[in-house]
């Protein structure tokens, strides 16, 4: 009988020992009843009153949820399944959102104040989502220059010059009346120059002797890195500023020295130019959106109807004239 008593014992303090090591689960607390559809540990602004919402498809065919009153926008997280359908996209403005044509006044005014090259610039772009811009320049430069203390004038005819390029906009989702920008520019000249009214002195004889140099052709290929800003002034006029950091890529060798002046590059004096230009815009989205307006690329869907047989109630802002359902009254938050 004692072993078995002793079986026993054992059998007991190991059930007791076995009781005592469970794990204890703390109870969940349930959530708020009165504050269904609300992350309590947000501030009150970051919710959205679920009446005020309207589901839209993107373009890319995700479910969006917007807020008509605020336009708040976000994921439709209730899809079906309980799978989110997508994100709202990072580009609110539409593909083709606008193209402008301009005139580079740089050279112009710099010729006011005594610069003896350039002539004038225009540009064509198309802007894409208000953010990447392609942009073609083209203009006519000539050169017609005495440096001080030297005996010859620098002249080059009436050349053209091409740029191509796209500029970046970083204010993309914002107000499109203003543009912080950076870009590149490839431009190309092909051009003539010559030196002209060389003074030449013979000491022998005591007299001097006009000349001109043999015209040279030359061929040069150029970069700008830009940086600079635009602003409307006034309806689809605005003007923008640029600073352009240059250096030229290849050009042709001549035997008798390089060119001092290039169309559309400038002296070759320094890395650093400018460029004001003035711009006329047309808007290729369509008209500005309202309150009331969805963004660009998204569509209406049907919502729910009105249950059959539910009461009707009159609207007090429309004098009793359209009936609406009682559910629009209702405010339930939604997260």
């Amino acid at each position: 009988m004692r072993p078995v008593r002793f079986v026993l014992l054992i059998i007991c303090f190991m059930s007791i020992f076995s009781a005592g090591a469970q794990r204890r689960v703390t109870p969940v607390k349930t959530a708020s009843k009165n504050l269904a559809g609300v992350n309590e540990n947000k501030q009150p602004g970051d919710s959205i009153d679920r009446s005020r919402l309207v589901s839209v498809t993107d373009e890319q065919g995700n479910k969006i949820l917007v807020d008509t009153v605020t336009g708040k926008e976000m994921p439709d997280t209730l899809a079906v399944d309980g799978v989110t359908q997508g994100r709202v996209p990072k580009m609110i403005n539409p593909l083709l959102f606008s193209a402008s044509v301009g005139i580079d006044l740089w050279d112009p005014m710099m010729r006011i104040f005594g610069q003896s090259y350039g002539l004038v610039g225009l540009s064509a772009e198309l802007n894409l989502h208000n953010r990447y811009i392609p942009v073609v320049e083209v203009g006519l430069g000539n050169a017609s220059s005495t440096p001080s203390n030297q005996n010859y004038t620098y002249h080059v005819g009436v050349s053209p010059y091409f740029r191509i390029g796209a500029n970046y906009n970083f204010l993309y989702n914002s107000n499109p009346d203003y543009q912080f920008v950076a870009g590149l520019r490839f431009g190309w000249t092909r051009f003539d120059y010559q030196l002209r009214n060389v003074s030449i002195s013979d000491p022998y004889w005591g007299q001097d002797q006009i000349v001109d140099f043999p015209t040279q052709t030359s061929s040069v290929t150029y970069l700008n890195v830009i940086f600079g800003l635009r602003v409307k002034i006034w309806k689809p006029i605005s003007m923008g500023w640029n600073v352009r950091f240059r250096t030229i890529l290849h050009e042709t060798d001549q035997l008798d020295g390089k060119p001092w002046y290039i169309p559309g590059y400038g002296s070759r004096k320094g890395i650093i130019t400018g460029s004001f230009s003035v711009f006329y815009t047309f808007s290729l989205a369509g008209k500005k959106k309202t309150e009331t307006d969805l963004p660009p690329g998204f569509e209406l869907e049907p919502g729910p109807e009105v249950p059959p047989g539910a009461p009707d109630v009159e609207d007090p802002s429309d004098n009793g004239r359209r009936p609406v359902s009682p559910m629009s009254t209702e405010t339930e938050p939604f997260e």
